[in-house]
């Protein structure tokens, strides 16, 4: 679904704050980069993306948005599996063509500790 530039900011916003972690997959005719990180920043001409050893800045201006969420998917065992890895995403068409898809992901329940016996 097709949404704002100011929506998208405030998606950019609430993963900052949250420190959420994202799957990031940028394409363009050369390369392909995945790879799991956050949002470190983001002002209205790029976005700063970082992992625990690298750092991607990623022009935005004039970039085109679209909302996701898995749980819409037509085919049921697309959206049972995307449903339990992401919360939502966010594609981003550059205006020199390639790609960016950023996908909120779920963060795994804490497993209560076991009880351990004497």
């Amino acid at each position: 679904m097709v949404t704002s530039t100011e929506d998208a900011r405030l998606l950019f916003t609430r993963w900052i704050e949250d420190g959420s972690l994202l799957r990031i997959r940028f394409r363009n005719s050369a390369l392909i980069f995945e790879g799991a990180g956050v949002l470190q920043s983001f002002d209205t001409s790029v976005l700063n993306l970082g992992g625990d050893t690298w750092q991607l800045v990623i022009p935005v201006s004039g970039a085109s948005f679209a909302f996701s969420d898995p749980r819409e998917a037509s085919m049921a065992s697309v959206r049972d599996a995307e449903s339990a890895r992401y919360e939502f995403g966010l594609a981003i068409d550059l205006a020199n063509g390639d790609r960016l898809a950023l996908m909120e992901m779920k963060v795994a329940d804490a497993e209560p500790a076991s009880e351990e016996s004497d």
